[in-house]
C-alpha cells in the first residue's frame, strides 16, 4: 500500500458533527472533559435523560477514551429517539472501537433501513459501513458502499480516499484514478491532488504524475514527500541516477526535521520509503517499525509484513540454491580426506 494521508473518517469529523449539537458557547466554556461530564451529568439528574444530552455526555466518554460509557449513553439515545440516525451511527463507531464488529454492523446495518430522507446521513452511514467491512477485508461489499455513499451525498473529501485506498485493495488503478478525479471536481480538496500523484505513480503512469510533482515542488518549501514521489516516477522511466539524488536530498532534509525526542511518525514512515526504493530493506524495516510505533498509518504496518515477507522468501529461495548446489559425493570427498588428516 503507498502513503497517503488517513484514509479512515476520523474521529474528529464525527466529534465535529456532535459538537454542533452544543448550545451555542458550550463548547468554547469546555474546560475539560471530566469537569463536561460532570455538568451534564447534573443537567441529566435535574433535567432527566434526553437524547441530545445523552450524546453530549457520549462525546466526553469518547475524548476520555471511555468507549463502553459512551457506547452506554448512545444505547440509551437510540432507544429514546429511534430516528435519530447520528446516534447510531456514533453507537456503531464505538461498538467497532470496542472489537464489537458485529454489533457495529448491526448498529448501521439497522439504521440503513430507516425510511429517512437525509441523504447527507445515510451517505455518512454507508461509509462507516464501508471502514467496517474494510476492516474485515470485505472489500468488494465496502467499495459497493462508499459509491453508493457517495452517489448520496458527493461533498466530503475523506470518503473518496476511502473509495481510493478500497480501488487499490481491489487492484482497479483506472477507477481509482476516475474516482479522485471525481472527487476534485466535486470538493477541490488538496489532499486529493496529492492522491491522484499516488494513483498515477502505481498505474505506471510516470511522465503524468511527473508533470505534477514538479510544479509541487516549484511550491513546496518542505520538499521531502514530492522528491520521493518524483523518485517513483523517475525509477518508472528507467532514470536510476537522477531517482537515487532525489531519494538522497530527501534523507538529507528528513534528517534535518527529525526531532528525536518526539519523531513525525510521517517523516520516519517517509526516510523507511526512501530507504526501501534504494533498496535498503534493513534500513526501510527499521524505521517502517519506528513509525508503527510512534503512531504511523495502517500502510506501515503493511509495508512491515510486506517486508517480512520478502526476507522469508528470499531466505527459502537461497535454501533452494544451496540444496540444488549439494553434491554427496563431494562432500564424501572432503569428510574422508578430513579424516585422513
Amino acid at each position: 500500500m503507498t502513503p497517503r494521508l488517513a484514509r479512515t473518517a476520523t474521529f474528529a469529523l464525527a466529534a465535529a458533527a456532535l459538537l454542533s449539537l452544543l448550545p451555542a458557547g458550550k463548547a468554547a466554556a469546555h474546560e475539560g472533559p471530566e469537569d463536561e461530564v460532570a455538568e451534564i451529568t447534573e443537567q441529566i439528574e435535574a433535567r432527566g435523560e434526553s437524547a441530545d444530552l445523552l450524546m453530549q455526555r457520549a462525546i466526553e466518554y469518547r475524548v476520555m477514551g471511555k468507549n463502553a460509557e459512551a457506547a452506554k449513553d448512545l444505547e440509551r439515545a437510540t432507544k429514546l429517539q429511534p430516528e435519530l440516525l447520528l446516534a447510531q451511527r456514533e453507537l456503531g463507531r464505538v461498538y467497532f472501537a470496542l472489537g464489537k464488529t458485529n454489533e457495529a454492523l448491526d448498529t448501521v446495518t439497522h439504521a440503513l433501513r430507516s425510511k429517512s430522507e437525509q441523504e447527507p446521513e445515510l451517505a455518512a452511514l454507508r461509509l462507516l459501513r464501508a471502514e467496517f467491512y474494510r476492516a474485515r477485508g470485505e472489500n468488494k461489499k465496502a467499495l459497493e458502499d462508499a459509491n453508493e455513499g457517495i452517489r448520496l451525498h458527493k461533498g466530503t473529501v475523506e470518503w473518496y480516499l476511502i473509495r481510493s485506498d478500497l480501488h487499490e485493495r481491489l487492484k482497479l488503478p483506472r477507477e481509482r484514478i476516475a474516482g479522485v478525479e471525481e472527487g476534485l471536481r466535486e470538493t477541490g480538496g488538496g489532499v486529493l491532488e496529492v492522491e491522484l500523484v499516488e494513483a498515477m505513480l502505481d498505474d505506471g503512469q510516470n511522465e503524468k504524475a511527473l508533470l505534477k510533482i514538479e510544479e509541487e515542488l516549484k511550491a513546496s518549501r518542505l520538499q521531502s514527500s514530492w522528491l520521493i514521489r518524483r523518485a517513483r516516477a523517475r525509477q518508472g522511466l528507467g532514470q536510476k541516477e537522477s531517482a537515487k539524488a532525489d531519494l538522497d536530498a530527501a534523507l538529507e532534509e528528513i534528517s534535518h526535521r527529525l526531532n528525536p525526542s518526539s519523531p513525525d511518525p510521517m517523516l520516519l514512515a517517509d526516510k523507511g520509503l526512501a530507504h526501501e526504493l534504494l533498496g535498503q530493506k534493513d534500513e526501510a524495516k527499521k524505521y517502517y517499525e519506528l513509525a508503527r510505533d510512534a503512531g504511523g498509518e495502517d500502510w506501515v504496518k503493511e509495508k512491515i509484513k510486506q517486508l517480512k515477507a520478502d526476507e522469508e522468501a528470499r531466505a527459502k529461495e537461497k535454501e533452494k540454491e544451496l540444496e540444488k548446489s549439494w553434491d554427496p559425493e563431494k562432500h564424501k570427498e572432503k569428510k574422508s580426506r578430513d579424516k585422513s588428516k
